[in-house]
């Protein structure tokens, strides 16, 4: 079944409509008609299952059949920190499939060695949103603007578990164990960073804030697999 956006105010008493951009899709890519099923999120962490009553120019009326919590999401909330890289396509990848594993927050990290210190927000946010229509989550990402590495880090009090993967890092802190230890945490922080890495002051200011160094395994490994290794590792079956 085909998965659309639908704005939370779209959203009444059992009826649902969709318009702009996801209409547009739903009647001239995809052609649905009257009678079809499709499934509609409103980003927040509902998903419906809705048939289509009608379409107009503009937009199509829908009708709620059933309601549903949180669905295809997981029990922890993790926030990615990810640092801008050098070429823009690799960003991109690793907020599609971020999304697609179930992150909650994305903010692009400006280290001291990031080269790139500037993104498209809008453009990211449109990557997460289309990545979690396509995996089926009911939770849209929110794609926060550039952040710096000192004032993330110094405002992190919030999360439960903070992990900075760092190739130096002993086998002994290997991310699976360290996830063994951590079994009920809700919420978690993963910091990546830019292709020269954190520097030596960035991980002794993320230790300073209760950051604990990781490694994910005896190779080096690019920003962007990084982030995906750390995920799956922290959501992953949850």
């Amino acid at each position: 079944m085909d998965y659309f956006f639908a704005d939370p105010e779209e959203i009444v008493e059992g009826h649902l409509s969709i318009k702009g951009d996801e209409y547009r899709h739903l009647s001239k890519v995809l052609r649905k008609k009257a009678g079809d099923h499709v499934m509609v999120t409103d980003g927040k962490g509902r998903m419906y299952e809705a048939i289509i009553r009608s379409l107009s120019r503009t937009h199509a009326e829908c009708a709620v059949l059933h309601t549903f919590e949180r669905l295809n999401e997981p029990r922890i909330e993790v926030t990615l920190a990810i640092s801008p890289l050098k070429n823009p396509a690799r960003l991109d990848f690793a907020v599609e499939k971020a999304t697609e594993l179930g992150v909650s927050t994305i903010i692009p990290l400006v280290c001291e060695r990031t080269i790139r210190k500037h993104e498209k927000h809008l453009r990211l946010q449109k990557l997460a949103a289309a990545a979690m229509k396509q995996c089926g989550r009911c939770v849209l990402p929110t794609v926060f603007i550039l952040t710096h590495f000192d004032t993330l880090v110094a405002n992190s009090g919030q999360y439960q578990l903070k992990l900075i993967p760092h190739e130096r890092t002993e086998q002994s802190q290997f991310i699976g164990l360290v996830m063994k230890h951590h079994p009920a945490v809700k919420s978690a922080l993963i910091l990546i960073g830019p292709e020269g890495g954190f520097t030596e002051e960035e991980m002794r200011l993320a230790a300073d804030h209760g950051f604990v160094a990781i490694s994910l395994g005896p190779r080096r490994l690019r920003s962007e697999t990084a982030a995906i290794s750390a995920l799956s590792w922290v959501v992953g079956g949850w």
